[in-house]
């Protein structure tokens, strides 16, 4: 299989904004949001994952704001799956408006078996599905 990037474009809506612009914790909510639609457009929708597959928490979250994003913007978020390793992966999420960067940010999981709760090897079709580490959805200058 090849690496699997997925990209889809919403609006901030007033609900995600405060007095000066998007509310901090909006990053995180579209991180999983993007994440979820990943899962779903690849083949593996979360709830083939709550129904068989592994548990995959969030261990760590990272996100850097680098312009600010305001009411009404139009946003064109890809997330990607990289660095997976034994028993791990980032999904990692970048925001565009107008073609610059404004935001990135990732989330670190772990594979668990739902019972034991305890680590497992990542499963092979999200290792097929990753890209390289190193990989960036485009040139953008920074």
């Amino acid at each position: 299989m090849a690496p699997y990037i997925h990209t889809h474009r919403f609006r901030i809506a007033m609900s995600e904004v405060d007095v000066a612009q998007i509310h901090f914790t909006a990053l995180f909510r579209w991180m999983d949001r993007g994440l979820s639609e990943w899962l779903w457009n690849s083949g593996h929708p979360f709830t083939d994952l709550l129904a068989d597959g592994p548990g995959i928490p969030v261990v760590d979250a990272h996100a850097q704001f680098r312009k600010r994003i305001l009411l009404d913007d139009e946003i064109e978020l890809t997330t990607w799956i990289a660095a997976v390793g034994t028993s791990s992966f980032r999904s990692r999420h970048w925001f565009i408006r107008h073609g610059e960067l404004v935001a990135d940010g990732e989330l670190i999981h772990v594979c668990l078996d739902r019972t034991t709760r305890t680590a497992i090897d990542a499963p092979s079709w999200l290792r097929e599905l990753a890209t390289s580490d190193e990989w960036r959805p485009v040139d953008l200058g920074h």
